[in-house]
């Protein structure tokens, strides 16, 4: 069907619809028996050659069997003859191999025994060297020695490493205990340690012979691999470093001495007087620093040891003999507050003194890591509480507690005895305890300092309360005191020493909340310690200034009275008399008033008077009103004017170059009550029609009080006081 249907589609395509062209179907019809016969042809062609082809193809894949045959069996004998090659080469390997495992092992051993003989050998010569008293030669094989000891040091061999640290272990002991007794005949040739500096220069001999041995000593150090743990008796020695050979020696003979004197039964032992050996200790280092410097650096500098300081090295050894003693004595003190304080002077005082006359470094070990073990802290810091409260009772107590230091003209802080010696007293505390190397011990001294600023400050408030009369001079002390007190503690709490304490007590304060410390830098440091405390003086302070000024106030209130009451209304004009006077009135107030000035400026300081008048005026400005509350013709007001320019103002002019500035409110009203009356009037009218045009108001109202010269009155007020004048009261 699908052939009959393609032939279908082929003639529809050929012929198409067009029946003119049914008369191609004999071409078509020859053209397709043409291909007809092309085909039958290519057929029977085909049957005819395929057999030939098919032969050939099989005798080619015969004969390419018959060369894969041959070919696999050339390979069988290759990989036959390949094998048993193999097999005799792997014998030979085999027997190679053993011979070169037993040329390595036979190396080895070689190189061990030349190890040893070299051991030996030095040693050999060690032993003759030291026979011949060639005491450099002994040095040099030492250090070869010790060379091929550190060759040596990771090495598998253990018993060859453990027999060269014997042999190194064995000579330096030998060659120190000559060096060591050498050294000591001549230190006493050079009558080491000296009595003082002034001793006689030592021989020159001597001190060659000294500085040879000297890096002899050096030259002869162990190998920091070979060094022994230093045995310690207490956690508090494990600081000190090990000192080199030379400067160990120098400090033996201190060491016997100092033990002789400060141990035992001997007189020079005597818990009662600690100075005695911080003394002898620091007149050790006074008379030998020089020396050392001079003769024993020099050595290690050619020994390549720069960085080793023979002084501080010197030093140390001395300071070890301190903590040593100082760690036995100090816990049998502890029942003796006496004693224990004592002690614990002279400590902070040697630590003081080797630190800035001597230079002792704070990253070295120092006494006061004595002092700062717990049990011995806890004990100090109470006995700094307990020594610092008595000594505020006894300066609080004093007769002379609230007595100025210097006289008003030199000082103009009027600092009393009480604050004075307060302030020295936490000074103290903060040079005792500012050379502690960590901060917690630093932060709990300083919450020490903190209790007692607030002990004083509850001190000084129950004695206020104990002073009813607001002008007693003991109050003005007080008032004065915390004022210097303030000042101080603001000024304090910008120095380094501080500064540091409040970043650190920062930092404690958010590691206690669980909080990072990457936001320390700025946000951490805002205030400083003293912020808590500070604030309450201040207030106590501001509290005093106010209820002082009140009651000045309340005592010229009181003798204002009359002059409050004058009739202002039908008093004569100045300008009726020859010369103008002040208002009989008033003049007991402005006595009062300038008696009251004259006592807070002798006994107050400087900044709190300047504080207490300006306060005062501000209240006199705002008290004024009370008089305001009068009418006034054109006498009493021209007299108000007098009374105020001329008598109260220069009342306050010895405090400032415009007294006026002060009494702003009082100097306008006067001018309005005495402005002509017919610019009176004027001026009332315009400000009434401000006060009813809404749209302009506040400009037009500034711009005409301005033009007089008033600007702290606002328009209703202005009006209000020109309607206090007679001469308008009907206009």
């Amino acid at each position: 069907m699908d052939l009959k249907q393609n032939v279908i589609n082929k003639l529809n395509l050929e012929f198409g619809k067009d029946v003119k062209c049914i008369g191609r179907s004999h071409d078509l019809y020859k053209k397709l028996q043409e291909e007809k016969s092309s085909i039958e042809k290519s057929l029977s062609l085909a049957s005819s050659e395929v057999p030939s082809k098919v032969s050939a193809a099989i005798k080619g894949v015969e004969d390419t069997s018959v060369q894969i045959n041959k070919l696999t069996d050339k390979f069988d004998s290759l990989s036959l003859a390949v094998g048993n090659q193999l097999m005799k080469g792997e014998e030979t390997a085999a027997k190679l191999r053993e011979y070169a495992d037993k040329i390595d092992n036979l190396e080895r051993t070689l190189a061990y025994l030349q190890c040893v003989k070299a051991i030996e050998d030095t040693s050999k010569d060690l032993e003759s060297a030291l026979a011949e008293q060639d005491d450099l030669k002994c040095v040099e094989l030492y250090m070869s020695l010790c060379n091929l000891n550190k060759q040596l040091q990771h090495s598998k061999c253990h018993h060859l490493v453990s027999f060269i640290n014997e042999t190194v272990h064995f000579w330096h002991n030998v060659l120190k205990q000559k060096f060591s007794t050498e050294f000591e005949a001549v230190l006493k040739a050079i009558k080491w340690p000296f009595v003082s500096t002034l001793s006689a220069p030592p021989p020159p001999d001597a001190l060659h012979q000294f500085q040879l041995l000297t890096e002899f000593l050096l030259q002869l150090q162990l190998p920091e691999d070979l060094l022994d743990q230093p045995v310690v008796t207490s956690a508090l020695l494990t600081d000190f470093a090990p000192l080199c050979l030379p400067v160990s020696l120098l400090v033996r003979p201190l060491r016997k001495r100092f033990l002789f004197h400060f141990y035992g039964t001997k007189k020079t032992n005597r818990p009662d007087k600690p100075e005695w050996f911080f003394t002898q200790t620091l007149t050790w280092i006074r008379d030998h620093e020089t020396f050392v410097s001079q003769w024993v650096q020099p050595v290690l500098n050619r020994n390549n040891m720069h960085p080793v300081s023979a002084k501080l090295e010197f030093m140390r050894g001395l300071v070890q003999l301190v903590v040593e003693k100082l760690h036995a004595e100090l816990p049998h003190l502890q029942c003796d507050d006496t004693l224990f304080s004592h002690t614990v002077d002279e400590t902070l005082g040697f630590d003081r003194e080797l630190r800035e006359s001597f230079g002792y470094p704070s990253s070295q070990p120092s006494v006061i890591s004595v002092l700062t073990q717990a049990q011995i802290f806890l004990k100090w810091i109470s006995m700094e509480k307990k020594y610092a409260s008595e000594k505020m009772d006894a300066m609080l107590s004093s007769d002379t507690a609230w007595f100025p230091q210097g006289t008003p003209e030199l000082d103009e802080l009027r600092v009393t005895e009480c604050g004075e010696s307060f302030l020295t007293l936490l000074l103290t505390i903060t040079e005792r305890y500012s050379s502690l190397p960590q901060p917690g011990h630093r932060l709990q001294f300083l919450e020490l300092q903190l209790e007692l600023l607030d002990e004083f400050r509850v001190r000084l408030l129950q004695l206020l309360h104990e002073t009813s009369e607001p002008l007693n001079p003991q109050l003005l002390a007080i008032l004065n005191t915390i004022s210097y007190l303030a000042l101080v503690l603001q000024e304090w709490g910008g120095l380094t020493h501080f500064l540091q304490l409040q970043y650190y007590k920062v930092q404690f304060d958010n590691a206690g909340a669980n909080e990072g410390t990457d936001n320390l830098e700025l946000a951490g440091l805002q205030g400083t310690v003293f912020d808590d405390i500070l604030g309450l003086l201040l207030r106590m302070k501001d509290e005093l200034i106010t209820s002082l000024c009140e009651a000045v106030m309340m005592d010229i209130m009181a003798r204002s009275r009359e002059y409050r009451k004058d009739k202002w209304f039908a008093m004569a004009s100045p300008k009726e008399l020859v010369n103008p006077t002040v208002t009989p009135s008033v003049c007991l107030m402005f006595q009062v008033l300038a008696e009251r000035l004259h006592q807070l400026q002798e006994l107050l300081s400087v900044p709190l008077f300047s504080a207490a008048w300006q306060t005062l005026a501000q209240h006199l400005n705002q008290a004024c009103e009370v008089i305001l509350q009068n009418n006034f013709n054109e006498g009493g007001a021209m007299q108000l004017q007098y009374d105020m320019t001329r008598n109260m103002f220069p009342l306050f002019g010895q405090f400032t170059q415009q007294p006026d500035m002060y009494f702003l409110q009082v100097k306008e009203s006067c001018l309005l009550l005495n402005l002509p009356k017919g610019s009176a009037l004027l001026l009332r009218d315009s400000l009434k029609s401000c006060l009813m045009d809404d749209g302009v108001e506040g400009l037009q109202e500034d711009d005409v009080l301005s033009e007089l010269g008033v600007h702290q009155l606002d328009a209703r007020k202005s009006i209000d006081i020109l309607n206090l004048r007679t001469d308008l009261t009907y206009l």
